[in-house]
């Protein structure tokens, strides 16, 4: 869904606050399911009340455009408003992962364009209408139920959004380094590459010849591209971290911590020596 940002209220690059660029990946493959208390088919059959046949709509809050027709037209449009909107979730469909909700009208309730209740998700018996205009397939991070805590759902929210501020920092900044001009590096030493090359083709059951040559100059390739990106890699996170304020944008990745074992090599072997059956 579109964000409207004002010219005149655009963060820059010294603000620490929200990205200067636009977030262009989709708030839901972020969603953690985890923190759903139901699944999908159970939210559903909430609606189906005991000794009836008849599935009624489930009470909840989606965010939905406010104006139906151009929500369905262009639901990224600039002009489109959203908002937190009384709906009835009417089904689920498995493959898309997605909830179709109707707006409720002006007294709470789910009606069809000639007044009556929607039951059974909208489906009759010669299948299902065309949506109306009120009603949207959504998913479920942009759906609340009623019958769920609201302040796990925000928390929920909380974490797709984090996660996707985090994902698109990390792409972008695995784009700045490979954009880095190569012109002047020090490459990888050939000594470096002969020995990577030995022990490729002195592998076992592999025959030298013209089809392996030509992959092994491929590879070359593939190891001196990742060598020089590797340097410009440190030259950049070493020029990030001297200039914070200037390179306030930027997002490094997190370095992973090295565990130290509890023992050294040689505990091990005692350990293992030691162990029934084995012999060294």
């Amino acid at each position: 869904m579109p964000r409207h940002q004002e010219p005149d209220t655009m963060p820059t690059i010294e603000d620490k606050r929200d990205p200067i660029f636009p977030v262009y990946l989709p708030l839901k493959i972020f969603d953690n399911e985890e923190y759903d208390c139901r699944t999908p088919e159970e939210w559903i059959l909430l609606g189906l009340e005991p000794g009836s046949h008849e599935r009624k709509p489930v009470p909840g809050k989606a965010l939905l455009p406010t104006d139906d027709v151009l929500g369905h037209e262009d639901p990224k449009s600039q002009k489109l408003i959203y908002k937190w909107t009384d709906v009835g979730v009417l089904d689920y469909d498995k493959e898309t992962k997605l909830y179709l909700v109707h707006k409720t009208d002006e007294n709470g309730l789910v009606r069809d364009e000639e007044g009556r209740p929607i039951l059974n998700g909208g489906v009759t018996p010669e299948g299902r209408a065309p949506l109306l205009p009120c009603q949207y397939w959504v998913s479920r991070v942009c759906l609340l139920f009623l019958a769920e805590d609201p302040r796990v759902f925000a928390q929920r929210v909380v974490s797709a959004d984090s996660l996707r501020k985090k994902t698109q920092a990390l792409l972008l900044y695995h784009l700045y380094v490979d954009c880095m001009p190569t012109d002047g590096l020090n490459s990888i030493s050939e000594e470096s590459l002969g020995r990577m090359r030995l022990l490729a083709v002195h592998t076992p059951n592999l025959k030298e010849g013209k089809r392996v040559l030509d992959r092994l100059c491929r590879l070359e390739k593939e190891v001196r591209l990742d060598y020089e990106r590797a340097m410009n890699k440190i030259s950049f996170d070493k020029v990030v971290l001297s200039k914070p304020q200037t390179f306030s944008y930027v997002t490094l990745p997190d370095k992973d911590e090295e565990k130290v074992p509890e023992k050294g090599m040689e505990h091990k072997a005692e350990a293992l020596s030691s162990a029934p059956g084995l012999r060294f």
